[in-house]
């Protein structure tokens, strides 16, 4: 095996476009792949997101992962990333991913995109109700205003997320730049919260997406507007954003006891040898 081989399936723009395997997977890995992805799509079906706890409306997840992505070195990570969404705007993202070795594990990555409380239910049991709301929209200084056609207001969000740059810090003089996948990982749009249209970026190491990008045509003090906001997804680096030499947005380092914290708007769950049975 290739020690650094590593492949990437990016899903299209928004929800209507259904996944396919990664090209140039191997082909004695074909099983587990499969395998893998079959638990995952168990266990999201299995995830009862709500907007929140007053409430109680049950967030809706896009069908078919919105990324996915593989790696394969000493171990071999298979990823599937869901998004559930509430009148069409993303509330929350979750990477569920399942890892081949000495050791079988799986985990699952959480991202609240909301400005609310969401919550997540397994099996009976709320297991993640963070206490604070995921992200904070900030207008985009110096963004022209939101093009009158989607085609425009694509060309115009791709533009802007190119403007940022993001460098990974996970100590020990281990400093990554990370890479912006030009292509959203979802595009959407939600009258009813107030978003003309939006989309989610990834900035990724390697394959692997590190951060996400949030950006959405929004009424501000001016009219329609573009606004933006960032949500970690990794626990055990540091992460900064810079836009025009400003830093934008910045992170520190999570402790393990705080990135699995449940009262927390990034969270993360890792289970060994305890998977749910694909019938």
């Amino acid at each position: 095996m290739n020690a650094t081989m590593m492949v990437l399936l990016l899903l299209g723009h928004g929800p209507s476009q259904p996944p396919s395997p990664p090209a140039g997977e191997k082909a004695d890995n074909k099983a587990e792949a499969e395998e893998a992805r079959a638990i995952a799509r168990k266990l999201a079906d299995e995830y009862v997101f709500q907007l929140d706890k007053q409430s109680g409306l049950r967030l809706r997840r896009e069908p078919e992962p919105v990324f996915r992505w593989l790696l394969q070195l000493d171990r071999r990570f298979y990823s599937d990333v869901y998004v559930w969404t509430h009148e069409g705007r993303p509330e929350v993202i979750a990477a569920i991913t399942n890892i081949y070795g000495a050791r079988r594990a799986m985990e699952t990555e959480i991202h609240s995109l909301s400005a609310t409380l969401p919550l997540l239910s397994h099996d009976g049991k709320v297991v993640w109700e963070p206490e604070h709301p995921g992200v904070e929209l900030k207008p985009l200084s110096g963004a022209p205003k939101p093009g009158t056609t989607a085609v425009a207001r694509l060309s115009q969000m791709r533009t802007l997320a190119a403007q940022f740059s993001v460098v990974v810090d996970y100590g020990s003089k281990n400093k990554e730049d990370m890479r912006l996948l030009p292509a959203p990982v979802y595009r959407y749009a939600s009258e009813k919260q107030g978003a003309t249209d939006g989309a989610l970026f990834a900035f990724v190491r390697g394959t692997d997406p590190e951060a996400f990008l949030m950006i959405e045509a929004r009424k501000g003090g001016e009219g329609v507007e573009w606004q933006y906001a960032f949500a970690r997804f990794v626990g055990h680096a540091s992460l900064r954003a810079v836009r025009d030499g400003r830093e934008v947005w910045q992170v520190d380092a999570l402790p393990v006891k705080v990135n699995t914290d449940p009262k927390q708007p990034y969270f993360g769950l890792r289970k060994y040898s305890d998977f749910p049975v694909v019938k």
